[in-house]
C-alpha cells in the first residue's frame, strides 16, 4: 500500500513502477483521497482506506505499507506547507498506523526555505517575503553570510511580525511532528524512517533541524531503523525498495559507491547540505542495500556523476556548457563495469541539478550502455536523483536474487527517466518555456494542455535523435501530461519512447 507525498507521478507512480520490477502490486489511495495542488486530500477517506488495509484480514490485507506522514497528516506536501492544522491534531491521524498487522515504512519532510519571489508551491506571503525568509533561515542558522537578505523581499529586519511567526510556527509544528515519527520508530510501530531534508544549503534552519532529528535518532538507539538524509520526493521509491526486499527475504544487496573521480564524491550539491557520497550512502541504507567500500566485493554499483562546481541549474539558469571530459570518464567507467558482468549498475547524474547532463546520456548512448543499466536518474535535487537509482538498483538485484525479476519493467523505467530527465528538463524544456514566455525565477502555468504536449512531442523527436541507437524510440503527445499544469516536469506514460 502506498500513501503518496502528492499525487506527481514521482510521488505516486515512481514507486509502483519500483515494486513492478519485483513483480509487486502497489495500491494507491482512492481518487478523493489524493491531493490536487494546494487542496489536500480527504483525510477521512484515507485513513478509512488505509486502516482497512492494515487491520484488515483476506485479500485486501496489506504485505506492507509505505506512508509518507505529510500526505497522511495533511493530504499532501503543499497543505503541510500552507496548512494551518495544530501538531496534536496531526499526530492523531498519525495513530491509524498503530498495532499494524503490516510492517509500515514512512517518511517525512523538514520543510524548505527556497530563495525565491514564489508562491506557487509556498504561502502566500512567500511572493513578496521569499528571499528574506531565505536569509532569516540562514542567519537563524548560524550561517556566516545570514541576514542580508535582498532580492525582492529586502532584508531580514523588514519581514512583517506576523509573516514571521507564522513561519516561524510552521517549522515548529513539523520538527514537532518529525521527532513524533521519530519516537514511534522507538515504540515499535514504524519498521523503518526516512526523515528527508527538502532543499536545504549549509547553514540553514533546516540544517540545524537536520542534526537536531539526528541527534534524537541517536539518543533513543534507532540508528539501524531510522534516517534522515537530503530528499522528499524520491523517498517513497526508496522505502519501496527497502519493503521489497524484506518481502523477498533476500539477503541485502553489497553496493557500493563510486564515481569516475572520487573526489566529486566530496561535493555537496546545491539544495543539500553535505556531500553528495554521504547522501548517496544514506540512500541505500534506506533503500536495504549493504554498503561495501571494495567494488569486487558488490553485487551492484551505484555510480554517481558529480557535481561539476558550477552554478548551471537546467531549471533557471541552464549551463552553457557541461564538462564533457568529465561524462567522458563517467561513461567510459559505466561501459566498463557493464562489460565487466560481475556487477549490476546504476547510473545517478547530479553534475548540475533539475536535468541530466547532455554529454554524459549522449556518451552512455555510443557505448551502448543505457539498456544495460539497471538503473538511472538525473531529476530535481541530488537526493531526488540519487534515491531514485539506488532505489531502481536494490530492488532490481532483490528481485533477480529471488527469481522475479521483470526486465521489461525495469527498462521502462530508465527510458522514462532519460526521455524525462535528459530529452524534456536539458533540452525541451526551455524551448517550451520561451514558447509560453514564462518567468525565469518563477512557476508557470500552461494554459494550452494540448498545445504544449504537442510541441513538446515534436521537440523530444529531435532530443533523442542521438539515443536512436539506444532504443529510445518516439513520444507522442497522448504520452505526455503537465503535472500541476506547469512547466517543470512532464508525466509520461509507461509505453512512452517505445520503438514501433
Amino acid at each position: 500500500m502506498l500513501v503518496p507525498l502528492d499525487e506527481r507521478p514521482v510521488c505516486l507512480d515512481l514507486p509502483r513502477r519500483i515494486a513492478a520490477i519485483a513483480g509487486f502490486r502497489m495500491e494507491v489511495p482512492p481518487p478523493v483521497a489524493r491531493p490536487d495542488l494546494r487542496r489536500g486530500g480527504d483525510i477521512g477517506a484515507l485513513t478509512t482506506w488505509l486502516d482497512a488495509a492494515l487491520h484488515g484480514d483476506g485479500d485486501d490485507a496489506a504485505h506492507a505499507a509505505v506512508v509518507s506522514l505529510d500526505g497522511l497528516g495533511f493530504g499532501g506536501l503543499i497543505p503541510s506547507r500552507i496548512g494551518a492544522e495544530s501538531a496534536a491534531a496531526v499526530l492523531a491521524r498519525f495513530d491509524v498506523l498503530r498495532d499494524s498487522a503490516a510492517p509500515v515504512y514512512a517518511s517525512i519532510v523538514v520543510p524548505r526555505a527556497p530563495d525565491a519571489a514564489d508562491d506557487f508551491e509556498e504561502p502566500r506571503y512567500w511572493a513578496q517575503w521569499g528571499p528574506a525568509l531565505h536569509a532569516l533561515s540562514l542567519e537563524l542558522g548560524g550561517s556566516p553570510g545570514g541576514g542580508g537578505g535582498g532580492g525582492g523581499g529586502g532584508r531580514t529586519a523588514d519581514i512583517p511580525d506576523d509573516v514571521r511567526a507564522d513561519w516561524l510556527r510552521r517549522r515548529l509544528r513539523q520538527h514537532v511532528l518529525a521527532l513524533g515519527a521519530v519516537g514511534m520508530v522507538a515504540d515499535g510501530t514504524l519498521r523503518r524512517l526516512f526523515v528527508g531534508v527538502d532543499d536545504a544549503v549549509p547553514g540553514s534552519l533546516s540544517e540545524r533541524d537536520q542534526m537536531a532529528i539526528g541527534e534524537w535518532i541517536g539518543r533513543l538507539g534507532v540508528t539501524s531503523r531510522a534516517r534522515v538524509a537530503p530528499g522528499a520526493d524520491e523517498t517513497g521509491a526508496v522505502l519501496t525498495a527497502r519493503a521489497v526486499g524484506e518481502q523477498l527475504q533476500t539477503r541485502p544487496s553489497r553496493i557500493a559507491v563510486l564515481a569516475a573521480d572520487p573526489r566529486g564524491l566530496d561535493r555537496v550539491a546545491p539544495y543539500e547540505t553535505g556531500p553528495v557520497g554521504d547522501t548517496a550512502r544514506a540512500q541505500l541504507d534506506s533503500a536495504g542495500a549493504e554498503l561495501v567500500e571494495d567494488p569486487a566485493e558488490a553485487d551492484g554499483i551505484l555510480l554517481v556523476h558529480t557535481p561539476d562546481g558550477t552554478r548551471g541549474d537546467w531549471a533557471v539558469s541552464p549551463p552553457e556548457r557541461t564538462d564533457t571530459a568529465a561524462a567522458d570518464a563517467t561513461a567510459a567507467l559505466a561501459a566498463s563495469l557493464v562489460a565487466d558482468g560481475r556487477t549490476a549498475v546504476a547510473v545517478a547524474d547530479v553534475a548540475q541539478p533539475n536535468g541530466a547532463d547532455p554529454a554524459l546520456v549522449r556518451a552512455l548512448a555510443r557505448r551502448g550502455v543505457l539498456a544495460d543499466l539497471d538503473g538511472f536518474a538525473a531529476w530535481n535535487t541530488a537526493g531526488n536523483t540519487i534515491g531514485t537509482a539506488a532505489a531502481h538498483l536494490v530492488t532490481a538485484l532483490a528481485a533477480r536474487r529471488a527469481g522475479v525479476f521483470d526486465g521489461g519493467a525495469s527498462a521502462r523505467l530508465v527510458r522514462t527517466r532519460v526521455i524525462e530527465d535528459y530529452g524534456y528538463m536539458s533540452e525541451v524544456r526551455r524551448q517550451l518555456r520561451a514558447r509560453i514566455g514564462s518567468p525565469v525565477e518563477r512557476h508557470d502555468r500552461i494554459e494550452d494542455v494540448g498545445g504544449a504536449a504537442a510541441f513538446v512531442a515534436a521537440a523530444l523527436t529531435d532530443a533523442l535523435a542521438p539515443l536512436a541507437s539506444a532504443g529510445i524510440g518516439k513520444v507522442t503527445a497522448s504520452d505526455i501530461s503537465f503535472p500541476w499544469r506547469r512547466s517543470f516536469e512532464i508525466a509520461l506514460s509507461d509505453t512512452a519512447g517505445e520503438n514501433a
